[in-house]
């Protein structure tokens, strides 16, 4: 008996004239009319018929010479369920005239057992191929139509935004729970949090990943993946956060295509802090940093001191020392104990400053968003090749550049950061905290401990002289009580 393998697919499930179950059926009855087995049925859906045959999940696993079960015939309800390129169709038929099994496609009445059906199966896979470019430049059209209307058009919903149905169609709103993720993954950022800490804490507390995030807003089960510190990084540097339409890495600055989650001035703050990151300047790279990361330098050359742990014996003996090889390794117990003591000391009396952010007030919002605007599409007039996009490109510079010489005349006060007084002690502070805070505190403070151990001998009892200096900015020593 014949063993048959249906072939589905299908590029959106809201395609009711070519449902899952309309092809079944039709692969179903052409295999009872030809008294065949159909040995099973591959489903591709939301799958575009410019995906490989050979690549797709579904299909892919039955197209090599150890499927899950033998088959014959391979049959679809139109050739376009199999493929809409002529390159693949081409070289799915001769993969099968190569194994002597055979492509039916039902309603296109295609059978390439005979020399006809192979010569049909090619112009008709030409056919699909030009229906696809036609398909795709429509749709590019209808999404370029909607986004300058500021309407969603959809394409990609990034994390923090969610569809809603109007009467004129459907528009990008927050998402509030993913919106308020974002805000406090940002004040994360800016107290000093590595980028992979806050990835682990979001895997640990159970917020869903980006991905699932839509699969729950679309009411599908989600897959519990894990945040990564690259999606991530991701998040935090696209310009949607700025509500603006971001396609292939190039952003639309001319519509505002969704409420912004972040004000231009915040998102420039964060993107300081994760260049600050990326240059590895950051003291805040993994979550298990050493006590004094960032906070132990040495004496001599102003470097960070370096930790390690050394075994002997069964026991772990820690030290902090300068990779420039200035002075001598350090114990760790020994400088993270005088560090204490002299922060409490000299600093445990004062008053505690927090960063406050004071936002633009009159037009400075809307001159430093224009202002950004005007730097992207400077950028994307470098970039454009055509007379046409630079010409657009040069009417919108053109715009804003009016806009921003009038704002620029406008009394105005940017946004800034103050400090402010939080009515608490250091010492406070320090009691109630744990090791890694207290190691975020002194470096968002701005506080180091410069050291250097010199003339320590072999002997036990000869334990050299160590100097150590305590730095702190001024705000600190101004507050002392």
């Amino acid at each position: 008996m014949e063993k048959v393998l249906g072939a589905v697919r299908l590029s959106r499930l809201t395609d009711e004239s070519t449902s899952p179950a309309r092809q079944r059926e039709r692969i179903e009855w052409w295999a009872s009319g030809q008294d065949a087995e159909v040995v099973h049925i591959v489903e591709d859906l939301d799958v575009s018929g410019a995906v490989d045959p050979f690549e797709r999940e579904g299909l892919g696993v039955w197209l090599s010479d150890s499927p899950p079960r033998h088959w014959d015939t391979l049959v679809a309800w139109k050739l376009d369920r199999i493929s809409r390129s002529s390159m693949d169709t081409e070289r799915l038929l001769r993969w099968c005239l190569d194994r002597g099994k055979r492509i039916v496609c039902v309603d296109d009445g295609i059978d390439t057992s005979t020399q006809m059906g192979q010569v049909w199966v090619k112009l008709a896979s030409i056919f699909a191929e030009v229906e696809r470019n036609a398909i795709k430049e429509r749709t590019a059209k209808g999404k370029a139509a909607l986004r300058k209307s500021g309407r969603w058009g959809g394409e990609t919903v990034h994390y923090g935004f969610k569809t809603e149905r109007r009467s004129d169609g459907w528009y990008l709103v927050h998402d509030e729970p993913a919106v308020d993720i974002i805000r406090r993954i940002v004040a994360k950022v800016r107290e000093g949090d590595s980028i992979a800490s806050i990835a682990q804490w979001l895997t640990e507390t159970g917020v869903p990943t980006p991905r699932d995030r839509q699969r729950e807003l679309r009411g599908q089960p989600v897959q519990g993946k894990k945040w990564n510190a690259q999606t991530l990084f991701k998040l935090l540097s696209s310009k949607t956060l700025l509500g603006y339409s971001v396609s292939k890495g190039q952003v639309d600055t001319e519509v505002q295509k969704a409420p912004p989650i972040l004000t231009t001035e915040e998102f420039r703050t964060l993107q300081h802090h994760l260049s600050y990151r990326r240059t590895g300047k950051s003291n805040n790279r993994t979550s298990k940093a050493s006590p004094l990361l960032g906070i132990a330098v040495c004496l001599e050359c102003g470097k960070s001191m370096h930790h390690r742990t050394n075994h002997m014996n069964g026991k772990a003996y820690r030290y902090y020392y300068c990779r420039e090889g200035h002075g001598q390794s350090i114990k760790a117990d020994q400088l993270e104990q005088i560090l204490e003591e002299l922060f409490l000391e000299e600093v445990g009396d004062a008053e505690r400053m927090q960063e406050v952010y004071i936002p633009a007030s009159d037009t400075s919002a809307e001159l430093e968003s224009s202002v950004f605007a005007l730097e992207e599409l400077t950028e994307a007039m470098g970039k454009a090749a055509s007379k046409s996009a630079r010409g657009r490109i040069r009417q919108q510079i053109e715009r804003l550049d009016a806009r921003i010489a009038e704002l620029e005349e406008l009394p105005q006060q940017e946004a800034r950061i103050e400090l402010q007084p939080t009515g608490e002690k250091w010492a406070d502070v320090w009691a109630r905290s744990s090791v890694e805070e207290r190691r975020k505190l002194l470096t968002k403070a701005g506080i180091t401990l410069q050291a250097r151990l010199t003339g320590k001998g072999r002997a036990a009892n000869e334990g050299g002289m160590l100097e150590t200096h305590l730095s702190y900015p001024p705000e600190i020593k101004k507050s002392l009580v």
